[in-house]
């Protein structure tokens, strides 16, 4: 803990000072290293030598890599003339709005009438159609610019930890090659696709959005109004994947193969699965984070050896730093680990202290409903108040009301990831049950969207901070560092010595757990019943999906026909969530007014995401990728497409008529 602390520390010096000043700590880690070997205390001195090497090595480096460079590879095109280039997308794109945002590293330039090796990496802005996937090449037209930061964002910043240098903004682009990426990592994207994809196929909006952000990672499609939501009551760390999720993983794995190989066998197979599925997630800081300290809890139990929070959370964060020392700039490292270092500093004081006024009360603490309340509370709270700086000085906001939501999700969580993984799993293994076990799965998320809902609209449930900065949030964990101190040297005389928490982030007691289930089934079953309207008339729904039309009508007979998607998938998605029941994936019918994006588009994620049993569409063709793309989809799909012509009508069932 001391070495892998004393590079943690270099790394943090160097970026909070810019090199000024952990030179003068340098000089006093040198002092008390002369006072140890004045006392002959060999072993002491050579740790503090060792960890002073690497204080001052972390820092430096730091330095070195936060000094600006001058642009290199195809960054010197920036603000020039457009150029050609080739380049392979390194990542799966993300669609928002009518835009899809692709990563990609560049192998080749055209230059002086011929292909040239090139690099660097460029952040391609293009159409949501064609769709590109990781691994594929593509060849880029256009002019590049250097990414701009405004506001407190520091974008610049942000892309350059990612390896971009560069921005094309709507070029011409085409794809040249397909499944040139690592073998390995193209087989991570493919189940990563296929599981986000069998997702959508099962669930409704934005249930599916939320479902994909928790399990894999895939959050750009949440809408924005829900992640406003989140951001208001304090839950957004929910979808965040962290080191729960993993504890979740290795947990399931060890209780199934335990029985079966043994408890030694089964802690081996775990660790390869969370390198898998940190892998599998993107692998974000905070999965990351949780990854590393859910393979040393697993190496410690291996190796019959104490488990221990402090040592594991150092050495996280120095491997972490030493890969990618500019990774403390990122937010979701820094609120990863004060989340954790809440857990396990904050947390247990609470939980004891809460367990004395429990006992004092004459309320039995331990295995009672009282008890789990107590526990959920302290974890939400040491959580809460440990990153509520972070957020106050990254978002300018702090919730009023975090701990009351967090009570109620938290406990549910594990029951929200499993049974995403298993619509998931059940999904792609036949769609008829993905379908029947997303119906448990929609109403755990749909607990957490309406939950979510609620307390966001509570008064002053988020409270807006201006002017918070560095030092205020550096006083703010200086008074919460002495707080917890002071807190737990003022353990009652009687109370147990708790664990620190290194896992997941609450226990969770399978009793509570499944009444918390049921408890959320009966509430949905009752809340969605109460939502259905009855047959037997036609209703005609204009959506509102922006740019574009979108008309959703219902015919008496209860049949579902489309006419036009709008220019966006995801904002029609959501509204057909909105309108059409959870169960329904089925639309009768789907019909094509004109072949323009504002009409199309949205279609397109109809075809893919539900079944649809007929289409149709008119004599007038388009040359986009768009259009393509959707002829292409019904003849993939072989759903029944047919030409309308004038005059020509469709009887709707009692008495209604389409012409």
């Amino acid at each position: 803990m001391l070495l892998s602390g004393a590079w943690l520390l270099g790394i943090v010096a160097g970026a909070a000072t810019g090199g000024v000043w952990w030179p003068a700590a340098g000089a006093i880690g040198t002092a008390g290293l002369v006072a140890a070997l004045l006392e002959r205390r060999w072993q002491l001195a050579l740790l503090g030598i060792l960890a002073m090497g690497l204080f001052v090595t972390g820092a430096a480096r730091y330095i070195d890599q936060r000094a600006p460079s001058a642009p290199q590879g195809i960054a010197v095109q920036n603000g020039g003339a457009a150029v050609r280039v080739r380049a392979l997308v390194t990542d799966d794109p993300t669609a928002a709005g009518r835009t899809q945002r692709a990563r990609a590293s560049v192998r080749e330039v055209f230059a002086n009438g011929g292909w040239q090796p090139s690099s660097g990496g460029v952040l391609v802005e293009t159409g949501l159609f064609p769709e590109y996937r990781y691994g594929d090449v593509i060849e880029i037209d256009g002019k590049l610019k250097t990414p701009v930061s405004s506001g407190s964002f520091d974008y610049a910043d942000y892309l350059a930890r990612q390896g971009i240098q560069s921005i094309a903004a709507y070029p011409n682009v085409r794809a040249i090659a397909h499944n040139k990426g690592t073998p390995a990592l193209q087989a991570l994207h493919s189940v990563r696709q296929r599981l986000g994809s069998a997702l959508e196929r099962a669930l409704p909006e934005p249930q599916a959005a939320l479902a994909r952000g928790i399990l894999l990672g895939q959050r750009a499609s949440i809408p924005q109004d829900l992640t406003d939501k989140m951001n208001a009551t304090g839950t957004s760390h929910l979808v965040a994947i962290s080191g729960q999720n993993v504890s979740l993983v290795a947990a399931l794995i060890i209780a199934a193969l335990a029985w079966l190989i043994g408890r030694r066998r089964a802690a081996l197979v775990t660790m390869l699965a969370i390198v898998g599925y940190t892998a599998l997630t993107g692998a974000s800081p905070s999965v990351v984070r949780g990854a590393i300290m859910g393979e040393l809890f697993v190496l410690a139990t291996l190796l019959g050896r104490p488990a221990s929070a402090p040592t594991s959370i150092a050495l996280a964060a120095a491997i972490m730093t030493g890969l990618n020392p500019l990774v403390v700039h990122d937010v979701s490292f820094q609120l990863s680990f004060a989340a954790i270092l809440g857990l396990v500093y904050l947390a247990p004081s609470f939980q004891t202290h809460g367990e004395a006024v429990l006992r004092r009360a004459g309320i039995e603490a331990e295995g009672g409903i009282a008890g789990a309340l107590v526990e959920s509370l302290s974890v939400t709270a040491g959580a809460v108040l440990a990153t509520a700086p972070l957020i106050a000085l990254q978002f300018g906001r702090i919730s009023l009301i975090a701990p009351l939501p967090n009570l109620l999700l938290v406990p549910e969580y594990p029951l929200i990831v499993v049974s995403s993984a298993l619509t998931a799993l059940a999904t792609l293994v036949w769609a008829p049950l993905g379908e029947v076990v997303g119906w448990f799965s929609w109403l755990t998320l749909t607990y957490m969207i309406e939950t979510v809902r609620f307390f966001a609209g509570l008064p002053a449930a988020s409270l807006q901070i201006h002017g918070f900065g560095r030092w205020h949030a550096a006083i703010a964990y200086a008074a919460l560092a002495a707080f917890a101190r002071w807190l737990a040297r003022r353990r009652p005389a009687e109370a147990p010595v708790r664990a620190q928490k290194i896992g997941a982030a609450v226990t969770v007691r399978p009793a509570w757990f499944l009444a918390g289930g049921l408890a959320i089934a009966a509430g949905c079953f009752w809340w969605a019943a109460l939502q259905g309207e009855a047959r037997g008339r036609l209703t005609v729904d204009v959506l509102d999906v922006g740019q574009g039309d979108a008309i959703l009508i219902e015919t008496p007979d209860g049949q579902h026909i489309l006419i036009d998607g709008g220019a966006s998938g995801l904002a029609l998605e959501q509204r057909l969530g909105e309108e059409l029941p959870f169960w329904d994936r089925t639309i009768d019918l789907v019909a094509l007014t004109h072949p323009q994006q504002d009409h199309i588009s949205g279609l397109i994620d109809v075809l893919q995401h539900y079944n649809v049993r007929q289409a149709v569409g008119t004599a007038m063709v388009a040359s986009t990728a768009a259009y393509q793309e959707w002829r292409t989809l019904i003849a993939d799909e072989q759903i029944p497409y047919h030409e309308a012509m004038a005059g020509e009508s469709i009887d709707l069932g009692g008495g209604a008529t389409m012409r």
